[in-house]
Formats: C-alpha cells, sequence, structure tokens
C-alpha cells in the first residue's frame, strides 16, 4: 500500500476510482468473508442506500464511479454489515405489507412469517371491528392491519416501554396514531374487554434454539423477544389460556408458534376450553400459526376465506 492511502473497506483503495458494479462485486466478496447470508442482495440494498436510488436504479448506474460523500456512505454501511449488524438497522426502515416502518435495536426486526399471517388476514376480509396486537414490537402486524380495516378499533400491546416508543413512532409514519390505543402489558394482564381478532407473536424460541440463531439474531434483537420458557412454549401458553377469557364468542385468535409446537399447542389449546383450534404452515413447510375460536367451524360465518386467503395458509389440520 502506497503511503497516504487506506484501505476503502471493500478491497480496494481509498483513492481509486471504481464503478458501481465493480464496488458491488468487492462488496459482496467482504461480506460472504464475514459470513453473511445473502451477500450480493444486501450489497445491492446498500449501494441503492448510499447513492439515494432504488435497487432498480442500479443495474442504470452500474458504470457510474462512487466517490464522495456517496463513497464514504457505502464504505460505512458496508463495515456494519461485514460486523453482523442487520441489513434492516443499518437502513433504519423496511417494508411490510406495503408499509415502511422504522426498525431498531428497540424491537425484533419483523419476520417474513408474520407479513405472511397478516397478510393472510386481511385477504379474508373479515371486517373485524376490534382488533388487539399482543407482542407488538415496532406495530408492523396492527399498522398493516388497521390500514387494511379502517374502521376498526386498534389496541396494541408490549411488555416493553421502548418497543412501545417504537411502535407509536411508526403509527405516527404511517398515519394511524389517533386510531390505536397503546397498552403497556404483560400479554392481558392490564386488558379489559373482548376483541373479535387477536393477533399475537410470542417469543416462540427454547434457550437452546437462540444459541443457534446467526449473529444478526442473537446480537442485535431483543433476547426477550426471542425466548420463552418450556421448551418455548411458555408465552404461547399463557396466551392460550388467558386469551379465551378476551376472545369475543365468534372472534378468532391467531398466533405464531415455533417449529415442533403445533400439535403440542393445538392439544393445550383444546384442554382450556377452545372449541376449534387450527394449525397452519408457513412457506418452508413448518408449522408456524396456530388459530383458535370459541365457534365451531360453520359458525365461523364472519372468517369464510381464512384458510384459503394465501395459499401459504391451505395445508390445516383441524381439531375435530
Amino acid at each position: 500500500m502506497k503511503v497516504g492511502t487506506v484501505a476503502d473497506g471493500s478491497g480496494g483503495m481509498a483513492n481509486a476510482e471504481r464503478t458501481v458494479v465493480e464496488m458491488l462485486s468487492l462488496g459482496e466478496e467482504r461480506l460472504r468473508q464475514a459470513g453473511v447470508p445473502d451477500a450480493a442482495v444486501d450489497c445491492q440494498w446498500l449501494m441503492a442506500a448510499a447513492l439515494h436510488c432504488s435497487r432498480t436504479e442500479l443495474a442504470l448506474r452500474r458504470r457510474e464511479v462512487v466517490q464522495g460523500e456517496e463513497r464514504l456512505n457505502w464504505e460505512r454501511f458496508l463495515e456494519k454489515r461485514s460486523q453482523r449488524i442487520p441489513l434492516q438497522h443499518i437502513l433504519k426502515k423496511m417494508s411490510f405489507a406495503e408499509l415502511t416502518i422504522a426498525v431498531d435495536g428497540r424491537a425484533l426486526i419483523p419476520r417474513p412469517e408474520t407479513e405472511e399471517l397478516t397478510t393472510a388476514l386481511v385477504r379474508c376480509n373479515p371486517s373485524p371491528r376490534r382488533i388487539l396486537d399482543l407482542g407488538t414490537g415496532s406495530g408492523a402486524c396492527i399498522l398493516a392491519l388497521g390500514t387494511a380495516f379502517p374502521d376498526a378499533t386498534l389496541t396494541a400491546v408490549d411488555n416493553d416501554a421502548a418497543a412501545l416508543q417504537l411502535a407509536h413512532e411508526n403509527a405516527v409514519l404511517c398515519g394511524l396514531d389517533g386510531r390505536i390505543c397503546w397498552q403497556l402489558s404483560d400479554w392481558f394482564s392490564q386488558l379489559d374487554g373482548t376483541w373479535d381478532l387477536i393477533v399475537a407473536n410470542p417469543p416462540y424460541l427454547s434457550q437452546e434454539e437462540w444459541e443457534t440463531c446467526a449473529d444478526e439474531v442473537r446480537l442485535f434483537d431483543p433476547r426477550q423477544a426471542l425466548v420463552s420458557g418450556c421448551g418455548g412454549m411458555a408465552d404461547g401458553q399463557r396466551i392460550l389460556s388467558d386469551g379465551i377469557f378476551f376472545i369475543d364468542p365468534f372472534g378468532i385468535l391467531a398466533m405464531e408458534i415455533g417449529q415442533g409446537q403445533g400439535q403440542k399447542l393445538k392439544s393445550f389449546a383444546k384442554k382450556q376450553g377452545w372449541r376449534w383450534v387450527a394449525v397452519a404452515k408457513d412457506l418452508a413447510g413448518q408449522d408456524r400459526f396456530l388459530f383458535a375460536a370459541q365457534s365451531t367451524t360453520m359458525r365461523l360465518s364472519r372468517w369464510p376465506n381464512l384458510f384459503h386467503a394465501a395459499t401459504n395458509l391451505t395445508c390445516i389440520r383441524t381439531c375435530a
């Protein structure tokens, strides 16, 4: 290395001119060496952010030289991602169900499975009157449902004040703040009333599962939003045991669950008095969503298309 030059963090020299396509190639290699999954896609997102453009525009700008503030931004973003800081934390935002929300370390980064469940519920077109979001985190789910159902009364619960603050900030961004009742509560402990749609995203990983998670999850997502006792099922069991007292007679509880928990939680729910329980698989073919109701299948007239709303939720095993 010549005197007066420094490494630019992507395999080149800080004073060497490099085009967008060259930077992407060098950056991808660096992220691969750091063990980052989907390195090529992440580099595209980071470059688009550095250039203040969309990913689709990168192809048109591939021969442009990256320099000045844009290059500094790229190098800073790449350094953070090589440290396994989540892409969403670097970009400070993400897309969820056609909304753009802010994300940071105050709450769990919304997962594709949560969006999958939210989208399916929206496609059912049940027009719920009162919606409760348990473990709202960033607020992604309640904001998407509130946007889809403009006449619904919305309540969002979390036991972490910092997460609720992030959710509130996102509600302001999405223009929904005035419609949502925010409640600091340990699940149902501070609540009163009934809801005809309860959506829950409790922690469902065991300690052993959490220890095998990627660095992005273990180091940057709040552990309390991920790990639960009783093999990852303790919080889900609490929601099922208490939720029966907060559900409308013709309402639905929709909850995300962990891998391998479907049959156990379904049996537990029946013992708590839920008359109808079903489990659906996610895109990976794993049991991921549990639905429970006080009404039988024939009486769920307000939810006629629940399990045919999305191709992801057609493989249902229903209790007799």
